[in-house]
């Protein structure tokens, strides 16, 4: 058996950045991806970008998923991830729209391949979580838990 890259982030992440719902909320800058989504944590500040966590005044709605970890299964090819996607917003509400989005857009989907031949059986959005402030920009974000079952070898 070859060795494959059985984590399930980016496959997550190109289908959050592809759903319209979160796009007309998260839309992206011209020099990023089409919404605002990003793995482990927000996008840095560069000479062509100015990050996506900013202060008061101005913020902006992002996206940011953690893989917390899962069960890899006994003598089965497969996998239970889950993940945190911490949706911020510009107010709380628009923090609350952009989670209800995320979870619109990998609620209860069913079977699919990843382009490194992954399969993801399933992905449930687990809980609605409640409002909070980033302890370091004070911004308004809404975390949810993501579970997959999820394959750790390719796919056909």
């Amino acid at each position: 058996m070859t060795a494959m890259n059985w984590d399930p982030l980016g496959k997550l992440l190109t289908e959050i950045r592809s759903d319209a719902a979160v796009i007309a909320i998260a839309g992206a800058n011209p020099t990023s991806s089409p919404a605002r989504v990003r793995g482990f944590e927000p996008a840095p500040r560069t000479d062509s970008y100015d990050g996506d966590a900013q202060g008061p005044g101005e913020y902006r709605a992002f996206v940011v998923l953690v893989n917390l970890g899962g069960v890899r299964w006994y003598r089965v090819p497969l996998q239970s991830p889950r993940f945190v996607a911490r949706c911020y917003g510009r107010t709380p509400a628009e923090a609350a729209a952009l989670a209800a989005a995320v979870s619109d857009s990998i609620h209860y989907q069913g079977p699919r391949v990843a382009t490194n031949g992954l399969g993801i059986y399933s992905s449930f959005e687990n809980s609605g979580g409640e409002q909070d402030k980033d302890p370091d920009t004070d911004q308004p974000f809404v975390p949810i838990l993501i579970d997959l079952l999820a394959t750790t070898q390719a796919v056909a």
